[in-house]
């Protein structure tokens, strides 16, 4: 499942959410029946043999036995040193780095690289994201600002202007303040990249570029205390794709 973020966008809204619980289920998804994996997404079974067939597998039994042969063997899953969350970490590093595009992370780096500023987003357990990545740009020379105070977020992004960059980071993709900032950045023109968990989300759809990363939930209204690894290693990757174009830069002027 190389570039599953690039196949995501080819699917329907119907196939991305059996795409969706799939990744999401992998080892349930194993010993399911396609009646059953209709079911959990919500879609018929002639939805998960297509969504199958866009992946590359000639049917479910085909894509039940790549799962299978993924998952960690049975003396690996009973080893002593891995506990049950260091396995639910490990995983989820995994998941996240499956996703990286580099074509998608190269367009980011370039926005980046080449904006008058780059304004950076991020509400409630997500604002350490932001001031992590605000932090790690500004030690490579981007002009960066990560607009931590509530009441400032709108007013500075009501002005910004096109040849800027507004990152929006979100893990459910759905958080008003963050979709209002976006809407706003997208009516001025400005570029719009989103960080947000590999699910359908409306953060996503409207931004110019789309950065996922894997989590075991992106359901952020109620006690959020989901971890936000997958969000910090999207962070250090693009980090690390500006950092190269940055250098590209000099050495071509």
């Amino acid at each position: 499942m190389e570039y599953l973020a690039e196949i995501f966008e080819t699917l329907t809204e119907s196939e991305k959410r059996v795409f969706t619980y799939i990744y999401r289920h992998q080892t349930e998804a194993s010993r399911m029946n396609i009646q059953d994996v209709a079911g959990a997404a919500s879609v018929s079974k002639t939805v998960v043999i297509n969504t199958c067939q866009k992946l590359g597998f000639e049917g479910f039994g085909a894509l039940k036995y790549y799962l299978r042969n993924q998952q960690t063997s049975p003396s690996e899953a009973q080893s002593p040193k891995l506990d049950l969350l260091q396995n639910r970490i490990v995983d989820q590093v995994k998941r996240t780095l499956s996703l990286i595009n580099p074509d998608l992370f190269l367009k980011s780096a370039r926005s980046i690289v080449h904006s008058k500023t780059v304004y950076i987003v991020g509400r409630g357990t997500s604002k350490a994201v932001a001031s992590y990545l605000e932090h790690m740009l500004l030690i490579l020379g981007i002009k960066c600002i990560n607009l931590e105070d509530y009441n400032l977020i709108g007013a500075v992004v009501e002005n910004i202007e096109v040849n800027e960059t507004l990152i929006v980071i979100s893990l459910s993709g759905e958080t008003p303040k963050a979709l209002e900032v976006a809407r706003i950045a997208k009516a001025r023109n400005a570029a719009v990249i989103s960080i947000t968990g590999f699910t359908t989300n409306t953060l996503s759809r409207l931004a110019d570029i789309h950065l996922y990363c894997a989590a075991d939930s992106v359901d952020t209204k109620d006690c959020d205390t989901h971890s936000r690894i997958g969000l910090f290693i999207i962070s250090d990757v693009l980090t690390d794709f500006v950092r190269r174009q940055k250098n590209q830069s000099v050495f071509r002027s």
